[in-house]
């Protein structure tokens, strides 16, 4: 799905979150009590302002990409497939939301029969893991789910200081093969794996 998205799609991602870690850095050092008496949903809507500042910079010469800015609603569009928003994760992928029926709609992907025209349509998370001690931007990431609770996988995209290829946080996993035990004809267990 990245190879889909293409690399200045993927890039200017990452490098967003470079960029707007760097701001709260900045803004924290020029300002240290503001950052320390912001909340945490005040601090958030900062960040995400500062995210989407950059996203729009790096990608407003994309002929592949639109932007909805619309109330509460900000999202992505590439190539017509493609649907992000851009959300902070927990350590384990979480991200929060307000369980409204148009953001329960986002997070659950079309089925095939309700796709129109064959075209489809693929709803996909931006945004970065935030370390809460610290109350810092982590990794940039990607993240895909079905449903709000349900998330598939999700990468840890490169940032410019790195220039590594995404990196597979999680992802569907393979079951271990079911093993039966039987016993042989003197007694003992054996294992039969499928």
């Amino acid at each position: 799905m990245l190879e889909a998205l293409g690399d200045k799609i993927v890039e200017s991602l990452g490098a967003a979150v470079f960029k707007a870690r760097n701001d709260l850095n900045d803004y924290r050092s020029t300002f240290p009590e503001f950052v320390a008496d912001a909340s945490e949903r005040g601090l958030a809507n900062w960040i995400h302002d500062r995210l989407w500042t950059h996203l729009t910079a790096n990608l407003e010469d994309s002929d592949t990409v639109q932007f909805v800015d619309s109330g509460p609603t900000r999202e992505i569009l590439v190539d017509d497939t493609y649907r992000l928003r851009i959300k902070r994760h927990d350590s384990h992928g979480r991200v929060a939301s307000y369980p409204t029926a148009a953001a329960n709609a986002f997070f659950e992907q079309l089925s095939l029969e309700l796709q129109l025209d064959g075209r489809t349509e693929v709803r996909l998370i931006a945004g970065y893991r935030w370390v809460p001690e610290a109350r810092e931007i982590g990794s940039a990431v990607l993240s895909y789910r079905d449903g709000v609770g349900n998330m598939v996988w999700m990468v840890e995209l490169p940032e410019p200081s790195q220039g590594a290829p995404a990196v597979p946080i999680t992802g569907p996993s393979v079951p271990p093969q079911p093993q039966f035990g039987l016993p042989d004809a003197g007694g003992r267990s054996g294992t039969i794996q499928q």
